[in-house]
């Protein structure tokens, strides 16, 4: 018996069919894989923000505590780049001249000079990684500053650089004097502005952000007139857990 009203799909009608299911269901998966980026790049910004945060809050603290910023380092370094080390915004070095201390946080001062004995503390980028190395002074009795290292030559008596973060793509940095102008030398830095711009990437986009201060930061001892000419006598007091509890101000701007 031969049936002619038979229902069902020309091969045409099924082909039309599979290619408007395929358009519908590209269109879905890319809605989706747009909100999904979006969430995690969204998280990201917020990572880089807090991580951020927490690196310049640090320097800060270094550089408020600190006695100068040093234009190259003075103490040795057998781990220091050919030419010993130099504060630059092009090579992303900072030296700061930290007075050392004792472990009642009392500040050691030098017996012949009458100044303080001091550390170093460089801040610096290898590749996109921001580090923190620590030189003690060891002419200073009971210094308990620790000299760090490279990772890859690290030891119980030497540990590590302090990595802050693995995403820094640049340090800037701008030098002023006791009258807020503007200086290129280090040694006559009085307050300095510093700003990191840190970057990842996420679904092939990249998210870059600077973060700086406000204002420039001046160190706590520098902040006086003859700061670095003072005896011990007539050096200023201070609290160092008193001003490291301060939590600075950062502007985030995105690029």
């Amino acid at each position: 018996m031969k049936i002619d009203n038979q229902v069902g799909m020309t091969i045409v009608e099924l082909m039309v069919a599979m290619a408007i299911s395929i358009i519908l269901a590209g269109v879905v998966l890319t809605i989706n894989l747009n909100y999904f980026g979006s969430v995690i790049q969204s998280q990201i910004t917020a990572e880089l923000a807090v991580e951020s945060h927490f690196v310049l809050q640090t320097m800060v603290e270094d550089i408020r505590l600190a006695d100068n910023i040093a234009a190259t380092n003075s103490l040795t370094d057998s781990n220091a780049p050919a030419g010993g080390w130099v504060t630059s915004d092009p090579d992303n070095v900072l030296i700061i001249n930290s007075p050392a201390t004792d472990s009642s946080k009392n500040i050691i001062y030098d017996p012949e000079t009458g100044y303080p004995y001091r550390n170093e503390f460089i801040y610096f980028i290898d590749g996109t990684k921001l580090y923190k190395r620590t030189i003690k002074n060891t002419n200073a009795p009971a210094n308990t500053a620790i000299t760090s290292c490279p990772a890859s030559v690290a030891n119980s008596t030497c540990p590590a650089d302090k990595q802050y973060t693995a995403y820094i793509s640049d340090m800037t940095l701008a030098y002023y004097d006791t009258n807020n102008t503007s200086v290129t030398d280090p040694a006559l830095t009085r307050s300095i502005q510093v700003g990191l711009i840190l970057t990842r990437k996420s679904f092939g986009k990249s998210i870059v952000f600077l973060f700086e201060p406000p204002s420039p930061v001046k160190s706590c001892l520098s902040s006086f007139t003859l700061s670095n000419d003072m005896l011990p006598s007539e050096k200023p007091v201070f609290d160092s857990k008193i001003i490291g509890s301060k939590t600075p101000e950062f502007v985030l701007r995105g690029l």
